[in-house]
């Protein structure tokens, strides 16, 4: 017979159950991720306008300021 040659159609030996470990959801006791918004790490109008300018005035590097305040800046 080939299915037991395989495994299938045998008998199983005893097998010890598993211990399975419960997940933990940690997420909320996170304290080490810092928002986005947070002041301790702002960046001056002209330090982010001179970015702004050395990556082609590129949208994406505006740091939340407008256009015109990067282009006053410069």
């Amino acid at each position: 017979m080939i299915m037991g040659r395989f495994g299938f159609g045998s008998k199983k030996k005893h097998e010890e159950p598993v211990e399975e470990t419960p997940i933990v959801d940690d997420s909320s006791s996170d304290d080490d991720w810092d928002d986005d918004d947070s002041e301790d790490e702002s960046l001056s109008v002209y330090d982010a306008a001179f970015i702004w300018m050395s990556n082609g005035k590129d949208e994406d590097y505006t740091f939340g300021y407008t256009e015109e305040e990067l282009e006053a800046a410069l």
